[in-house]
């Protein structure tokens, strides 16, 4: 692979820049901050993806918030592509073109045209720098011999990992010395459980001696709670039988609630009296209204001479009291228009004294009419407006003329001397060529005398400033007044126009600036007009309607002839109510007679009734009644409460407590059975006492497990201990596999990889070290006087040579598989003058073979790289 270009669209602290590169070698030259390690990891971003935002410092995201990314162009197997990286997920949203072909190829064909190349691989072989050339100290040296003896095979840096991780997992389950692995601890604990084994075997006998002494206790100790338990139960029922003994004297106590009493006295008999005496009450009640009633209705049955005279003219006044909710709804029109006639009237009024004219009101303008108006109106208005304005010209110039007056008149001008003489002279000579003989000198006089006038007025003219101003403002004043005469005219024109109009709507009265409220006032005034003309029809009829009325109605019954309308419908409506009841009241007075009769029979079977039923129960009257009743309710009151008392001893305890003479006996029985728990509790704790004992005499022989207990997780420790041993197989015999299988697949090029590194390392120290060993425990380096000396003895600048040419003879050996450039960023800060510039002559030879990117500060690369070759970083 071969990189061409490099652009930059964001990346750290470079935007929209682009950078060319040499086939070979290209050198970036600039100091520090100029942008050097950027363009390393632009390189490794663009190619390999970008790293999360969980390493925000090795993102280089723009500065200054530009976009972030860019593009290489490359040429790979003599085909140019151009491969493009922006922001986006999972390292960057990639686009890949073919530029030879043209065509665009899919993001997933870049890790194929860059393999078995890989991010990892690029940044521990092919991008170099100081601090990964002093790694060669930050490693073991078992560590550093593994990386360069393994360096060989192409992607063992994986499997490398993987290996170590076996170990580390074989190792964290056992090690020949150790103490944490979970082997070491399972075979410690193996040795102890074996002893507890043989222990427990040597206490089997005097083991089961215990367990039978614990089997029969715990069988008498079962016994001994059934008893305690039934005692118990005994000293609960004697407490709760003395709690309950004032009870059982009480319900002692009314035992005479038995006794027997006389019959008929129940609730329902109470009730049975209740409703024969509420009958009794009823009837009477309705008895006396009843006569009530019939007395009133044959004193009402007297009638008054206007019903009489009512009854004889109701067929003619049948029309009549038809018409009463017209002749209502009628007064109450007459009432309401009547205000609203006085209102109309008012406002009415009030409009014809601001605008009528001898008793006469304007009438409105028509719409031609009022825009005739509005027209002539503006027109007027900018008349009048003009004629102020050449008004007061007129004034200016008037007193500017004045002003010149005096002045004119104390001056002589002695030019109009002069022009007087001179117009004479004229004058003379054309009238004397007048006399001349011939036509031809009569012409020739005549233009003379006019040459004469002429030259005099205009010398006169041309020769008296002041006499010149004051015909301009004579001319000025002359045409300001035939505007004004003009302007007077145009006014007194319109004036006569809205006169006109004025006098034909009657509006000859009204000031012109008060036309418009006048037309308003006229469409309110026929307004009014209009609705007072409907409320005054409207008042007439509905009076009319009344009037009839009154007049009907007095003509037919006079003595209703002076009220006013509202007592005369009140008295005609009465009048008709009492008619209506005056044909019922014969048949109420025939009802009411059988009615009270009726009552009088009623009333006499209730007392009857009540008479009875009293009489059947040995008792006078209802309150011997009630009294007996009472007596009757306190004997069964008497009963439920001792029934209630029966019910809160219980059956058992009622019965049981029957057969108790006293409760001294009560006392005595309960504390027999109170001593006889208290003794079995004791022998129970006693029993508890030797079950503890027994319990932790077993406990003392089974502290180290029971025999099946131990044989048990003896045998599933042996199972542990085995698999874990497999496990250990397995992982530690597969990491041997993959070191055996790595040093094969190296075998054939690592030892052109270690004869490159010592070409190499040769030219970088001078020939001072002419060899480089590498064995599978060892690495050392040969000086020239045949010395062997290991990485440790070396110093740092010597020993990051070492790493340089080894990296160096990898790129060189592996650029059939693995085809790359090898990006340098100021990789010699620790070599000397000498061996830097030794350094740059052997870039410079193999970048004949292997381009080359050099980022450095060292200015003094000029020597041994030509200038085309250079490329200047500006910070």
């Amino acid at each position: 692979m071969r990189l061409n270009r490099l652009t930059i669209y964001g990346f750290g602290q470079f935007h929209d820049r682009t950078f060319d590169l040499h086939p070979g070698l290209t050198v970036f030259l600039g100091a520090n901050e100029a942008g050097k390690s950027t363009l390393t990891q632009f390189i490794s971003a663009i190619l390999f993806g970008f790293p999360t935002k969980k390493h925000p410092t090795l993102r280089y995201e723009p500065l200054d918030g530009s976009r972030f990314g860019g593009e290489i162009s490359f040429t790979q197997g003599g085909q140019d592509y151009l491969v493009t990286r922006v922001d986006g997920p999972r390292g960057g949203k990639v686009t890949l073109h073919n530029v030879t072909s043209d065509l665009k190829l899919p993001a997933t064909s870049l890790p194929h045209l860059l393999a078995p190349m890989d991010a990892t691989l690029f940044q521990q072989v092919y991008a170099i720098n100081e601090p990964r050339l002093a790694a060669v100290f930050a490693t073991s040296k078992q560590e550093l011999v593994d990386h360069l003896r393994h360096v060989g095979a192409v992607g063992s840096d994986f499997w490398l990992v993987q290996a170590s991780k076996l170990d580390e997992a074989a190792d964290a389950r056992y090690k020949p010395q150790g103490r944490n692995p979970e082997l070491n601890r399972w075979l410690l604990e193996y040795r102890e459980l074996r002893a507890k084994l043989d222990r427990a075997n040597a206490a089997y006998p005097k083991y089961w001696d215990l367990l039978d002494q614990r089997r029969q206790l715990t069988q008498d100790q079962a016994a001994l709670r059934q008893t305690l338990q039934a005692e118990r139960q005994r000293v609960t029922t004697g407490e709760q039988r003395l709690a309950k003994w004032p009870i059982y004297q009480q319900w002692t106590a009314l035992a005479s609630a038995n006794d027997p009493v006389a019959t008929g006295f129940a609730p329902q008999d109470a009730a049975t009296l209740e409703r024969l005496v509420n009958q009794q009450q009823v009837t009477q009640e309705s008895l006396t209204h009843d006569q009530q009633e019939l007395t009133t209705q044959r004193q009402a049955a007297q009638l008054t001479p206007l019903f009489q005279h009512y009854l004889e003219t109701v067929d003619q006044l049948a029309p009549t009291l038809a018409t009463i909710p017209d002749t209502l709804v009628a007064a109450h029109t007459v009432e309401q228009t009547g205000s609203q006639q006085a209102d109309l009237q008012n406002r009415a009024e009030n409009l014809e004294r601001q605008y009528a004219h001898q008793g006469q009101m304007p009438r409105a303008f028509s719409l031609a009419t009022l825009q005739e108006v509005t027209q002539l109106r503006q027109a007027l208005t900018a008349a009048n407006q003009k004629r102020r304005r050449l008004q007061q010209n007129l004034n200016d110039l008037n007193e500017q003329f004045r002003q010149q007056q005096p002045t004119r008149q104390q001056q002589r001008n002695p030019l109009a001397d002069k022009q007087i003489g001179w117009l004479a002279a004229g004058l003379i000579v054309l009238i004397g060529s007048l006399f001349l003989p011939s036509a031809f000198l009569k012409l020739g006089g005549a233009l003379v005398g006019v040459a004469v006038g002429y030259y005099g007025a205009f010398i006169v003219s041309s020769g008296t400033p002041a006499t010149q101003q004051t015909d301009e403002l004579e001319a000025e004043i002359r045409d300001l007044q035939a505007q004004l005469r003009e302007g007077s005219s145009t006014t007194s024109e319109l004036t006569n126009r809205l006169d006109a109009i004025g006098e034909n709507y009657g509006m000859a009265d009204v000031p012109l600036e008060e036309w418009a409220t006048a037309q308003g006032a006229i469409a309110e005034w026929e307004r009014l007009t209009r609705q007072l003309e409907a409320v005054t029809t409207d008042f007439q009829a509905a009076q009319q309607l009344v009037t009839d009325f009154q007049k009907q109605i007095g003509a037919t019954l006079p003595e209703l002839a002076d009220r006013d309308l509202q007592d005369q419908v009140d008295q005609l409506l009465d009048l008709q109510r009492q008619q209506q009841r005056l044909a019922t009241r014969d048949s109420d007075l025939s009802a009411l007679s059988e009615r009270v009769k009726r009552d009088h029979t009623t009333l006499k079977q209730a007392t009857a009734a009540v008479t009875t039923f009293l009489q059947t129960r040995n008792v006078t009257d209802s309150q011997a009644f009630y009294r007996q009743y009472q007596t009757v309710q306190e004997r069964d009151q008497r009963q439920q409460r001792r029934a209630d008392l029966a019910h809160q001893l219980g059956e058992a305890d009622l019965a049981a407590l029957q057969g108790v003479a006293d409760e001294a006996t009560l006392q005595a029985t309960f504390e027999q059975d109170r001593q006889r728990l208290a003794a079995t509790q004791a022998q129970l704790d006693k029993g508890n006492e030797r079950l503890a004992t027994l319990a932790g005499q077993i406990d003392q022989l089974t502290s180290s497990g029971t025999q099946a207990t131990l044989r048990q997780k003896l045998a599933d420790l042996e199972t542990r201990m085995i698999a874990t041993t497999q496990r250990w197989l397995v992982d530690r015999l597969a990491s041997q596999w993959i070191a055996a299988a790595l040093a094969a697949a190296s075998s054939d090029r690592l030892p052109q990889i270690v004869t490159k590194a010592s070409e190499f390392y040769g030219k970088l120290t001078e020939n001072r070290y002419t060899e480089i060993e590498l064995t599978e425990t060892t690495l050392r380096v040969r000086r020239r006087d045949g010395e062997w000396r290991t990485v440790s003895q070396l110093s740092r600048g010597t020993a990051e040579q070492l790493d340089f040419a080894v990296k160096l003879a990898f790129a060189i050996v592996m650029t059939q598989q693995v085809q790359m450039p090898v990006v340098i960023d100021d990789g010699f800060v620790n070599f000397d003058v000498q061996r830097r510039h030794q350094a740059y002559r052997l870039l410079d030879e193999i970048s004949r073979d292997t381009q080359v990117i050099l980022m450095t500060a060292d200015t003094a690369i000029a020597t041994d790289v030509a200038e085309q070759q250079i490329s200047q970083l500006v910070d």
